[in-house]
């Protein structure tokens, strides 16, 4: 009895050993805040530390208000979230609760994140992928790259989702199959960097984007002020400038010609020589003197002539005085 109780024994020692020796790692933890758990394949449970090796198929538990960082042998890092659970495969990770930022370089081998209905493959790019258990709800959206999203049961009804935009899983909208890629919004964009508490930094490697030559690179999320003396010209300086002033010498004529004025009407103008008006102004007509009468010296002995003289000239022709006597004699 005493020798089968000690081959028992050896035989799950020799068990366990091979557990150990068979057992792979797939991740390391590069940071770590507040209370995160793990739990192995063989169902230990221990707090996570920074630069732990994570075994293949263990599950990474964030408790609400921490946060974990995590590194992957394939060039993909992971950053969890409060209330993050996260279940490591090689090649692979499985979210089943929370919120995940990832991030991956790897341009050579397919990786892939899973939830309850949703599937992503992915390579070279970064992206915020969501599952809420309540609702059964898978988000997925794309920061850098393009990534392939599908149903986990049906990987060939896909989409591919590229830079700034997004799509959903759910099983009450178009039978649980994605929904067709969507820009990006400010309320979509707050609502996914919500949860975290710091936003993870530029991926190396990415392509430059040209800036303003002027000024140094900064990191991402850094306020800068650029400070220039120079205005536009259409605002005014609060502060006056300096005018530079060129002085001009004034050399008065050595004597004044007088000029004469010939016209029907002249007005004194002291000295002063009139304006010149524009050509647009209407030209004002010339002003025509009156024509008076000459006033006649009264003769008495004339106009009785005169009246005499009229008196005797006849009203009417000839003709019309006969035919006015005529008519007088009926």
């Amino acid at each position: 009895m005493k020798t089968s109780l000690t081959k028992l024994s050896s035989s799950f020692l020799l068990l366990s050993l091979s557990f150990s020796v068979w057992a792979k790692p797939v991740a390391q933890v590069i940071e770590v805040s507040g209370a995160v758990f793990v739990v192995t394949a063989e169902g230990k449970t221990s707090l996570l530390k920074v630069n732990q090796h994570l075994d293949e198929k263990s599950e990474v538990m964030v408790e609400e208000g921490a946060s974990i960082t995590l590194n992957d042998y394939f060039d993909a890092s992971y950053q969890l979230t409060g209330g993050s659970h996260l279940k490591i495969f090689n090649k692979s990770v499985q979210l089943k609760k929370g919120k995940a930022w990832i991030q991956s370089l790897n341009s050579r081998h397919p990786l892939a994140l899973t939830t309850a209905n949703g599937h992503v493959n992915y390579w070279k790019g970064e992206f915020i992928a969501s599952f809420d258990q309540t609702t059964s709800r898978s988000q997925f959206l794309v920061v850098n790259g393009d990534v392939e999203v599908s149903n986990v049961l049906d990987q060939e009804m896909k989409y591919t989702v590229s830079a700034g935009s997004f799509t959903i899983v759910d099983p009450e909208v178009e039978n649980g199959s994605p929904r067709a890629p969507t820009k990006v919004g400010l309320t979509s964009l707050n609502s996914a960097l919500a949860d975290f508490k710091q936003v993870p930094e530029k991926m190396m490697e990415a392509s430059p984007a040209r800036g303003i030559a002027s000024v140094e690179s900064v990191k991402k999320g850094e306020i800068i002020f650029i400070r220039s003396n120079r205005l536009p010209a259409s605002v005014e300086t609060s502060s006056p400038r300096k005018k530079v002033v060129k002085k001009v010498t004034y050399k008065a004529p050595e004597a004044l010609v007088p000029i004469r004025v010939y016209g029907t009407h002249w007005q004194e103008t002291n000295g002063l020589e009139s304006a010149r008006k524009p050509a647009s102004v209407q030209q004002i007509a010339p002003v025509i003197p009156k024509v008076t009468t000459p006033i006649l010296k009264n003769d008495p002995e004339f106009t009785s002539s005169l009246k005499k003289h009229a008196s005797e000239q006849p009203k009417f022709s000839k003709e019309l005085e006969n035919l006015i006597e005529d008519l007088k004699s009926y």
